[in-house]
């Protein structure tokens, strides 16, 4: 799987701009779609790409080929690709899951680094543990949705930026007022950072054994 990305980024090189700008927003959009399957996706837009690419070298532009609305074929690809395997979908939400807990869990233990301290709350820690998985998940579903929506725009209205501006900062308050209103609570555990620190790297590790045999597979 990562050779077939590559080799389609490497062969967008060989596009014209016009061409380049077309095909950026078929991949952008079909990407954008995780629920689908990601191989054949992919082998999707190299069938595209190649095609694309013999089209350019007889002096057609994608237009040409695959008509002048790429958002109409985008969607008639999406409609006609294959959803991914259940199997696939939960490594793959279980891989996402111990990149965020693992990140939170080691910036807490530099944190706490810092402020020499060998305690948490308990509930207060499991209270923000979901907080940041529910919060990550809810901004990961707007940034695909946004893709989506943004993919055939010729460059991001002012609207978009706004929302965008008020999305991170109502996060982040969000998340603030959580820690604020969850602080103390449970009983006190000791555990120091560096304990912290490796139970968030082994997460990580965990995540990236995941992704490298999930890859492996297809």
């Amino acid at each position: 799987m990562k050779k077939l990305i590559s080799d389609n980024n490497e062969k967008r090189k060989l596009l014209t701009k016009e061409n380049e700008i077309y095909f950026d927003k078929l991949l952008v959009y079909i990407r954008a779609h995780l629920l689908l399957s990601e191989r054949q996706s992919e082998e999707v837009l190299t069938e595209i790409l190649d095609h694309l690419l013999l089209a350019q070298g007889e002096g057609k532009t994608a237009s040409d080929v695959f008509g002048s609305n790429p958002k109409v074929y985008a969607e008639e690809i999406v409609e006609a690709l294959p959803k991914e395997k259940k199997g696939n979908l939960l490594t793959f939400g279980v891989e996402i899951l111990c990149d965020i807990i693992g990140w939170f869990i080691i910036i807490g233990a530099i944190g706490r680094y810092f402020t020499k301290s060998d305690q948490i709350y308990l509930y207060s820690s499991i209270i923000n543990v979901v907080a940041v998985v529910a919060i990550g998940s809810g901004l990961l579903y707007v940034i695909l949705t946004q893709l989506k929506k943004g993919a055939f725009e010729e460059k991001m209205s002012k609207r978009t930026v706004v929302k965008s501006g008020v999305l991170g900062v109502v996060t982040f308050g969000l998340f603030i007022t959580i820690l604020y209103l969850t602080d103390e609570l449970g009983p006190l555990v000791n555990i120091t950072w560096f304990t912290q620190l490796g139970a968030g790297s082994a997460l990580l590790l965990i995540s990236y054994l995941m992704k490298r045999d999930r890859t492996k597979s297809y």
